[in-house]
């Protein structure tokens, strides 16, 4: 199984690991090493290998950035390079005033008047020099500091999205080379382990699983790969990073004929993978809803949340566990905390910089910094029973095409915490939410809407929790999908290993 990220916070791709291995596959998650050096370690019966990568052509695309515009012509053509350039002219500079101490101790010390001409105007040519060539080593600087800053934001030109669109996997690489990264170091691992399978999670590892599969049909031996579609990738939105979604459509509109199955995460992917790609078979639908091992009582068997942050149960405490980006619009809830007194918002996040920082700078100006919350994430299998303790989970998704189709993570796992929700009205959430009768819907985006719904929520909670019986749960459980991707890897391997006998542990 590959992955492009730590694969500590991906919980779909554990457990679909521990699933596989449960039923006797020889099990291997493949994801990148906070160290850039290859690491393995056990989950369960699992393998865990943290692939080597040296993220090469990541940092030379990150230092060279492609030049734009008619200063994009005199920048320096990297980082390196402008910094090396700067340094010598400084240090050029600065060799002038010794050079004229030196010329005037020669002087002083009895050189003819011809000498201390001489010495004076080669002195007077050399600092004309050295100034005019100041002048145009900071023109170059500062022209790549302009075109590195405005990398930053488009780090790719129009002409090579373009390219990257038409699905050139040349062009892709130029525009996202950490494709090419993850092919180095990805594929090696692919190749020394010899897999019957090879479970590719999202478009970026689509590539590398399809071109590792075709080495070793090359060499004689039969590898099925699995695409797992975790994302809508043609209605993905990245402000931060505007290349990757046309690019990663691009990678799965080229290699997705070359799998041997296909897996989505809810079934309006699986559709709209259809519907883009004219796949003749449905994805099966993986739903990545939380272990039955790990459902909990109504308010947790632990303190969980509300312990740890030493809350009373008179508190409202609005939960919210995963990633935080702007389209997440959980700036929303931080606005609406001035108007619902006695609410404390938690975020549970993977890292504390970038946009959370954000928020919690937006906390301290609306005077709200002391209700709100960032705590780290808690392992996937404690993470019910640790939000359980909440009153309401919440999730303020915007309006971009994979976020209207989508069920998020966290969404099941408020089912298996018991947890009332309250959710924006993007179309898949809220319909189901609608559905359920686990919740109120409100407008994206509307801050006095939320406000209304946490509200309603929290003043009738019992009666939004009453609708998660023991046999609702059974029905949003880990295990019920199971089976399907089981099958599937039966279908496009030809082989069904025999279970292992596992302990409770």
């Amino acid at each position: 199984m590959l992955v492009g990220n730590f694969i500590d916070g991906d919980s779909r791709v554990q457990k679909e690991a521990r699933s596989a291995a449960a039923a006797g596959w020889d099990t291997y998650l493949v994801g990148r090493s906070y160290t850039g050096k290859r690491e393995e370690s056990e989950l369960g019966a699992v393998t865990v290998v943290r692939a080597a990568e040296t993220m090469a052509a990541t940092r030379y695309r990150s230092s060279h950035p492609h030049r734009r515009g008619v200063k994009g012509l005199i920048a320096y053509s990297s980082q390196d390079v402008s910094r090396v350039k700067h340094q010598r002219q400084r240090l050029r500079q600065m060799d002038l005033a010794a050079e004229r101490e030196l010329l005037a101790r020669r002087i002083s010390a009895g050189a003819g008047p011809f000498a201390a001409l001489f010495g004076k105007a080669g002195l007077t040519t050399s600092g004309t020099l050295v100034r005019a060539r100041g002048y145009w080593v900071a023109a170059r600087k500062r022209a790549f500091d302009t075109n590195y800053q405005s990398a930053q934001q488009a780090p790719s030109s129009a002409f090579e999205r373009m390219l990257a669109k038409r699905g050139g996997d040349t062009s892709s690489w130029d525009v996202q080379p950490r494709l090419i990264d993850f092919e180095d170091s990805f594929g090696r691992v692919a190749d020394q382990l010899e897999p019957d399978v090879i479970h590719a999670n999202d478009a970026e590892m689509l590539g590398v699983a399809v071109r590792a599969a075709a080495r070793a049909r090359a060499k004689g031996r039969k590898v099925a790969v699995v695409y797992d579609s975790h994302e809508y990738t043609a209605g993905d939105v990245r402000p931060e990073d505007v290349t990757w979604a046309p690019v990663m459509f691009a990678q799965e509109r080229k290699y997705i004929a070359a799998a041997d199955g296909v897996v989505a995460a809810v079934d309006n992917f699986a559709d709209k993978l259809v519907e883009h790609h004219k796949l003749t078979v449905r994805p099966t639908v993986v739903r990545n809803m939380p272990e039955a091992s790990t459902f909990t009582v109504a308010g947790g068997k632990e303190p969980g949340v509300r312990g740890h942050l030493g809350l009373g149960p008179e508190a409202t405490i609005l939960v919210y566990p995963g990633a935080v980006t702007p389209i997440r619009g959980l700036d929303t809830a931080v606005r609406a905390l001035p108007k619902l007194a006695d609410t404390h918002l938690v975020l549970m996040v993977a890292s504390r910089g970038g946009y959370v920082a954000e928020l919690v700078t937006l906390a301290g100006e609306l005077g709200v910094a002391d209700r709100f919350h960032v705590l780290d994430y808690v392992p996937v299998e404690e993470l019910t029973d640790f939000i359980a303790s909440a009153t309401i989970g919440i999730d303020t998704l915007r309006r971009i095409p994979t976020q209207e189709l989508t069920i998020t993570t966290k969404y099941w796992s408020y089912i298996g915490a018991r947890l009332p929700v309250v959710v924006s009205d993007v179309k898949a959430a809220g319909a189901l939410t609608r559905e359920l009768g686990n919740g109120e819907v409100f407008e994206v985006d509307d801050v006095d809407a939320l406000v209304r719904a946490v509200r309603a929520v929290a003043s009738d909670r019992e009666r939004y929790a009453a609708v998660y019986t023991d046999e609702m749960l059974a029905a949003h459980s880990w295990e019920g999908q199971v089976p399907a991707l089981l099958a599937l890897y039966a279908q496009v391997s030809g082989l069904t290993p025999e279970p292992v006998e596992t302990s409770a542990d």
